[in-house]
């Protein structure tokens, strides 16, 4: 007999310049002998590998960078890899191994500019457990203009 987890989690993106938004998805590891991972794209395919089962797909977030200058080419670079973490109790943690985002949007002549972004989790694969509970994760991206 098989058991599993079930997880709720959180992608919490969080920019430079007062940009905020989250990606939500509910799935199950079936166990963690391996690393296994679950992936969003930037046009809301999800995929997974090993041990996680999808409960509820989650789906690309949506991004707007704001107060740049108008009509400016903002660079986009994620800083990899990123851990997730729990509010309360010991668990094994997730990584953020891949983010999918466009390198470069141009601002409009307001200075703001929209981006979609996915990413893959892994889990640890050191047979370890997972708490039921949301995950969060903070992601650091580099801005540059």
């Amino acid at each position: 007999m098989r058991t599993s987890l079930l997880i709720t989690f959180c992608f919490l993106f969080c920019f430079f310049r007062d940009v905020y938004a989250e990606i939500l998805g509910t799935f199950a590891i079936i166990g963690n002998s391996v690393k296994s991972s679950i992936s969003i794209s930037v046009n809301d395919r999800a995929s997974r590998t090993n041990s996680i089962q999808i409960i509820s797909s989650g789906q690309a977030g949506q991004f707007r960078l704001i107060n740049y200058p108008p009509y400016t080419r903002l660079l986009i670079t994620p800083l990899l890899p990123q851990i997730t973490s729990v509010f309360a109790g010991t668990t094994e943690q997730f990584t953020l191994t891949e983010i999918d985002i466009q390198n470069s949007v141009i601002t409009d002549s307001s200075g703001e500019a929209s981006i979609r972004v996915g990413g893959t989790l892994e889990s640890s694969g050191n047979g370890g457990s997972y708490l039921e509970t949301i995950y969060n994760l903070n992601i650091m991206l580099s801005v540059n203009y």
